[in-house]
């Protein structure tokens, strides 16, 4: 399979379309009576038997029968070798009957525990993932095994370069030295760490706890407990990282399979090049280039005006004798520093050109998780129909998840954010304690304030963008961050920073599977490049896979990817 290098690939879907109507089981079809436990254990023992003899007389119409018409098989880097969703029955009994095909596999499915409830009739979804490599498996001792000193070294190889010491890239080189991978990470700041001390004070993760774990005994939960915990957990794991690092040029010699990465160090110390077979951009997405909207007359403000990337705490705005704060905004980042100014005592209205956002749920496949936590809201929203009343009326634009359109898994896989998680910020506009305007943007500066799009004027001795970032396009953004072009002299076995980027995935949004496009996998026209990026719980459970895939082919036994979609017929 191949598309020019002009062509995005793969095209973006919108998650809200390629959404399939779930399954309607009638009243009467379970009896809640009779699911005790012997009931549950009997009829999943059937439905698996059912499926092994489908799968062992390798007929598709067989295998069929054992799906819904409208099923799901999600695949994670198991047998697809790839990050799949393939849907309609007959299509999902082909490509498993391929796939077992391919890749040799003999046996049975077994039930690993008790069910902890009943399958009646058809399956919906499958779900495939692989839980360890069994010739391969995760050491989690190698974790205390010393790192390298790379003091010295002009020249380092490793199997794998990480290039981000964030949070997703030391996870990575965590889970690389589990599974007896070794790899050096660069990161551009002084400290391991500093991308988020550099966040403001009053950062916190909106999300459950459960969804703020990273592997290896991290937990966090805000900005404070991030850092503590990278602080603490990084010496343990003798992870090899090179701090203050520049990359000036990156080579790829397609014949070799080897990355050639030249990299200047701050301070006064030797410039080093590092060689290594894969590399794993883990700078993150949407998360390192601010968004400032561009209006004319900047100049002419004469108050401080600065991203939500540079804000740091309110003593900042004091130093400047600010009273008055303008948030532009309306998702976590608005609410955390609308909250951290209020209880400063200062006076804030919050501009809001985006649409409030819902909530975040994360299981199954996108195109389910979809529906499910959109069901789920929506349901939630209508038992408490008043909840925001005071809220809306305070000007705040409420859409919550009993329109069609709000999905927040749509908002989260498709713009990166711009949700909001209201762990109280709401009572502080539903009590007029800050000023909103809603539905509005500004259209350009004046000496004292904003003129916005509703022909009013808002007066502020501060403003905050709260705007997000921009850096959403792996292509662009690896053109940024492999340095300079260097003159191959027309060898066509190496690849520059230009032909790189050039042949990587379009990142973010989902494709027509509901797949989110460009990270945790391989791309198709450039290989051994990884991305890696989103929130915690989707580096959690994704970057296990893809560093499985990448002993996989440091062993060279990592199958093509399986990028097939069978027909129905």
């Amino acid at each position: 399979m191949s598309t020019p290098l002009n062509t995005e690939y793969p095209p973006k879907a919108d998650l809200r379309n390629v959404s399939r109507p779930l399954p309607k089981v009638p009243p009467g079809t379970v009896n809640p009576a009779s699911m005790d436990s012997s009931v549950i254990m009997m009829c999943a023992k059937s439905a698996v038997d059912v499926f092994n003899t489908a799968l062992s007389s390798n007929d598709v119409d067989k295998l069929s029968a054992c799906f819904y018409e409208q099923t799901y098989w999600r695949d994670i880097a198991a047998l697809t070798s790839h990050l799949r969703t393939i849907y309609s029955s007959r299509v999902v009994a082909s490509a498993l009957l391929q796939t077992i095909i391919l890749r040799g596999l003999e046996g049975k499915f077994e039930l690993a525990n008790d069910p902890s409830f009943a399958v009646m009739g058809p399956f919906m979804v499958l779900s495939t993932w692989v839980e360890d490599l069994i010739q391969y498996p995760e050491n989690k001792q190698l974790l205390s095994l010393p790192g390298k000193d790379l003091s010295g070294d002009e020249v380092v190889t490793t199997d794998v370069l990480v290039i981000g010491a964030g949070a997703s890239g030391l996870m990575t080189a965590a889970q690389v030295k589990s599974y007896g991978i070794e790899s050096v990470v660069l990161d551009r700041n002084t400290n391991i760490g500093d991308n988020w001390a550099k966040r403001y004070d009053s950062l916190k993760f909106h999300v459950p706890t459960s969804n703020c774990e990273i592997p290896y005994i991290i937990l966090i939960v805000s900005r404070r407990t991030m850092l503590q915990n990278i602080y603490s957990n990084t010496p343990k794991t003798s992870i090899n990282v090179i701090t203050s690092a520049t990359i000036h040029t990156t080579v790829f010699n397609v014949t070799e399979k080897l990355w050639t990465v030249n990299i200047g160090i701050a301070g006064g110390k030797k410039a080093k090049t590092t060689r290594s077979k894969h590399i794993v951009q883990a700078t993150g997405l949407g998360s390192g280039k601010p968004h400032l909207p561009s209006m004319k007359d900047e100049d002419l403000y004469k108050g401080l005006r600065l991203h939500s990337a540079d804000y740091g705490n309110t003593q900042q705005l004091k130093e400047r004798r600010v009273k008055t704060v303008a948030i532009v905004g309306s998702a976590n980042t608005a609410f955390d520093v609308m909250r951290d100014c209020w209880e400063a005592d200062l006076s804030m209205t919050m501009i809001l050109p985006l649409e409030a956002a819902d909530r975040l749920l994360n299981t199954f496949p996108s195109m389910l998780d979809g529906q499910f936590s959109h069901a789920l809201f929506a349901h939630l929203a209508s038992l408490e129909p008043e909840r925001y009343r005071a809220f809306s009326e305070a000007g705040f634009p409420v859409l919550d998840s009993r329109d069609p359109s709000v999905n927040v898994l749509h908002r989260l896989f498709e713009h990166g954010g711009g949700h909001y998680i209201d762990v109280g910020g709401t009572e502080l506009i539903a009590e007029g304690k800050v000023n909103v305007r809603g539905m509005v943007v500004p259209i350009e500066y004046t000496e004292t304030g904003l003129p916005l799009s509703d022909n009013n004027f808002l007066e502020a001795d501060a403003i905050v963008w709260c705007t997000g970032f921009t850096d959403k396009n792996v292509k662009e953004t690896a053109k940024d961050l492999l340095g300079e072009a260097e003159e191959l002299s027309g060898r066509e076995d190496l690849l520059g920073r230009e032909e790189i980027s050039a042949r990587l995935d379009a990142s973010w949004g989902v494709d027509i599977e509901g797949e989110v496009r460009g990270v945790w996998k391989r791309h198709l026209q450039m290989e051994n490049f990884w991305v890696i990026g989103g929130t915690l719980e989707h580096q959690r459970g994704l970057s296990r896979p893809m560093v499985q895939q990448i002993k996989l082919a440091l062993k060279g036994i990592l199958p093509p990817a399986y990028r097939h979609m069978p027909s129905e017929v």
